[in-house]
């Protein structure tokens, strides 16, 4: 799963807003729990870490794109690069914010339950979000383009058979001409009843609107076995 492309890309998205009302959400729910110390799976680069860190908890991040994980230790974050199944810590809590199990498909996901009951200290919590059907079909799938002086950006998204495949083009300009770089992202759609049999408990769910009426994310809320 390459990500690097999207790394560099984000700041030019303008999802600042959404983004921000979905760490609330998270943070609203850590403190409902009493945690202090967790692990943020998928970091990127930090910013859920950082209004985390700012409101008193002691997060710590991972990720698999070096772009994001340079990003967030230039913050003065503390985070890993690499996969979680390496990770030989242990924590009160994980979260995985914006779409992160989205990115796994069935048999990826059930190895990520795995290590992430393996994280977690007894009876340690993982919080998720997850996009919706609505959320797929309504919402992300589509085209987008920014234009500006130094930078083209094109994206292309398209939701069949429970996959949305995002193909992003940048074309930076470099003196008279302009470089290339693309990339392919898959996020898959999962059924609810295929999580509860990973291996969590599943102790609370919320269904979140970040863009309109209908919810396009469901937050969750597992408690290790």
């Amino acid at each position: 799963m390459g990500l690097d492309l999207y790394g560099k890309i984000e700041p030019l998205l303008g999802f600042e807003e959404e983004k921000q009302k979905l760490y609330e959400v998270f943070l609203d729910k850590l403190s409902e729990l009493g945690i202090k110390n967790f692990l943020d799976i998928g970091c990127g680069s930090g910013a859920f870490m950082q209004l985390a860190k700012n409101a008193g908890f002691e997060p710590e991040g991972i990720d698999v794109s070096r772009v994001m994980v340079e990003r967030a230790k230039k913050a003065g974050l503390q985070v890993y690069h690499g996969d979680i199944c390496q990770l030989d810590r242990k924590y009160e809590a994980a979260t995985a914010v914006f779409d992160v199990i989205n990115y796994l498909d069935k048999e990826e996901l059930a190895k990520f339950f795995v290590c992430v009951k393996n994280l977690l200290k007894k009876g340690g919590y993982f919080i998720c979000d997850m996009n919706t059907l609505y959320g797929f079909e309504e919402i992300a799938q589509g085209s987008l383009i920014i234009d500006n002086d130094e930078q083209f950006v094109a994206i292309d998204a398209e939701f069949a058979d429970n996959r949305l495949i995002t193909k992003i083009y940048l074309f930076e300009k470099r003196d008279s001409c302009y470089k290339k770089e693309a990339e392919e992202i898959v996020q898959y759609y999962h059924e609810m009843g295929f999580l509860k049999k990973l291996g969590l408990e599943l102790i609370d769910i919320d269904f979140i609107s970040l863009y309109g009426e209908e919810a396009d994310k469901v937050l969750m809320t597992w408690k290790g076995k």
